[in-house]
């Protein structure tokens, strides 16, 4: 059997997969002569949430046949975290179409911060021929809401198709440029549900698809409510540090960073997360036993102890300067502030960190 919503076959065993539906919730609908929908459409329908998909070989597969109907792409890009949510293989997927790119949460970023530095950033790592399609919007105050919608309608189409990571904020911004939702059913071919969302005062429509999930954001080891937790964040903790090789610094009980240097002069950097993250700085004697006992209680991130309970963590060391930032996407980066040094942290062993050029320039 089917599911009536986005057509998929009807399954009882993996929640992450399409079609899943409870057992018992199964055979109650079809007593009863109800609609039976699979979990994902029936919380889609009545309570117009979205449970997101994992980034797999099938869903990639269910985006190509979705894609083909649409010209215009809204892909929502987290500025908080730009490694996370910017990926080479949603842009891959993405060729041969018109691509906005719409950067959320700048509210988030330091004052300091100017927009036009900000776009020239976003302009080296976003290689497109279009600077003018680099969107900066914050779906929380509203900023650049209305010139994302002009632009948007500039290119005579009368659709887009939405896309996103899970926790960019695609559906807050969504709801800033939409006036109402309405259910409908995949398009030919697929079985990728979508709500169909009418923009604000144009003959346009904007298909809001699933929040798509990785596995190398270091959020992305949490479960859903310690996510939510953790990424639905007002603001960014910004704390600076300046520590000698007895000290440690530990975010949450996701990395464990200690430093080394020559010289007089101890390191200067600050770390930059979300505000529920605990960031503690603590002598190195004492940090490992913390580290030990009091993840997921004390050390949040996990939100619970046994959250870890199967993640092997590795040592990963960085040459650091002032030029770059060290980034473990999805949950924090680092600026330097003083430097060269070299910095090791303890983390999950499948999270890649990565260096990339400073957002945030030293001396501010």
């Amino acid at each position: 059997m089917k599911c009536a919503g986005c057509g998929a076959e009807l399954q009882f065993e993996d929640p992450k997969k399409p079609g899943f539906i409870p057992g018992d919730v199964f055979e109650r609908r079809l007593a009863e002569g109800k609609e039976i929908l699979c979990q994902r459409c029936f919380r889609l329908k009545h309570y117009g949430k979205y449970e997101p998909v994992e980034l797999t070989s099938d869903f990639k597969k269910e985006l190509k046949n979705v894609l083909g109907s649409f010209k215009l792409i809204l892909w929502v890009i987290d500025i908080t975290d730009f490694e996370g949510s910017y990926r080479k293989d949603i842009k891959e997927l993405l060729k041969g179409k018109k691509i906005v790119y719409v950067i959320n949460k700048i509210d988030l970023l330091p004052k300091a911060v100017s927009y036009k530095e900000l776009k020239d950033w976003l302009k080296e790592r976003i290689k497109t021929k279009y600077p003018e399609d680099i969107r900066l919007v914050s779906s929380k105050t509203g900023f650049g809401i209305n010139s994302l919608k002009k632009h948007v309608l500039s290119f005579g189409y009368d659709k887009a198709l939405i896309i996103g990571i899970s926790n960019t904020g695609k559906s807050s911004l969504v709801n800033r440029l939409a006036e109402h939702t309405i259910l409908v059913s995949p398009l030919p071919g697929t079985t990728l549900g979508m709500l169909r969302r009418k923009l604000k005062g144009a003959k346009f429509y904007i298909y809001d698809t699933p929040g798509i999930m990785t596995k190398d954001r270091a959020i992305d080891l949490l479960d859903i409510e310690c996510q939510h937790k953790i990424a639905k964040s007002d603001r960014l903790t910004r704390k600076t540090f300046k520590i000698d090789q007895k000290k440690a610094v530990l975010v949450g009980g996701m990395a464990f960073i200690t430093v080394d240097y020559e010289g007089d002069f101890k390191p200067i950097f600050q770390i930059f997360t979300y505000e529920n993250v605990v960031l503690h700085e603590t002598n190195l004697c004492k940090a490992k036993e913390l580290w030990e006992k009091r993840k997921g209680n004390f050390l949040v991130p996990p939100c619970r102890r046994d959250e870890l309970k199967k993640v092997f963590f590795k040592e990963t060391y960085f040459d650091m300067i002032e030029a770059k930032e060290l980034v473990m996407p999805g949950l924090f980066w680092i600026n330097v502030k003083r430097g060269p040094f070299k910095m090791k942290i303890l983390h999950p062993e499948n999270i890649p960190l990565k260096l990339r050029d400073r957002l945030i320039k030293p001396k501010r």
